[in-house]
């Protein structure tokens, strides 16, 4: 053989060589892209369903709040009304026509039997309720001094001081009441 032929045939043996690692290394390229791509379609696929699920989870805590929004601003409208109501019957009571009567009827229900018991009045109402101590058949004094309460009075003895005021009869006493029975109609 010729060296001419020998390099040609070392010449084609490398090319073919050189062929067949060229197709290796596509196939293996190829194998790697479509891995790649499989892998990344996966983590695409965790991606978009640990998004989905946290949208779920966001939807769920903004509707929940939005909820307990709904409750608070409707029981600050509740609470709204029922102080506006509770006020205006307060009003109401200390302008009526028949205050005196009311005062008497209030002190002939009480029950302290202390000899130095003292009934301050109502600022503005110092007459009416002097007339009703009078008309109640208690044995009560009026006091000097007049309380900053709009209608009804307050009972003083040397040990106790009882509160018969308009504004603690209807705003304390009855508000509970009247806040159970509006809560079971809103809610």
């Amino acid at each position: 053989m010729a060296l001419s032929d020998i390099l040609e045939k070392i010449g084609k043996e490398t090319r073919e060589r050189i062929d067949q690692l060229e197709k290796e290394h596509k196939e293996k390229i190829d194998q790697l892209e479509k891995e790649y791509k499989e892998k990344q379609k996966e983590i695409d696929e965790q991606i978009h369903k640990k998004v989905e699920e946290n949208t779920k989870k966001i939807i769920a805590k903004a509707e929940n709040l939005a909820e307990i929004e709904r409750k608070n601003q409707l029981l600050k409208a509740k609470r709204g009304i029922l102080e506006e109501a509770l006020e205006q019957a307060v009003q109401e009571l200390s302008k009526l026509e028949n205050y005196e009567e009311v005062i008497t009827n209030m002190l002939k229900k009480t029950e302290l039997k202390s000899e130095n018991t003292v009934v301050v009045p109502a600022r503005g109402k110092e007459e009416e309720t002097k007339s009703a101590i009078k008309n109640s058949g208690q044995n009560y004094f009026l006091s000097e001094k007049s309380a900053n309460i709009k209608g009804g009075f307050i009972l003083k003895t040397d040990k106790i001081e009882i509160d018969n005021s308009f504004e603690t009869i209807i705003k304390e006493q009855l508000r509970e009441d009247l806040e159970i029975k509006l809560h079971k109609l809103l809610f």
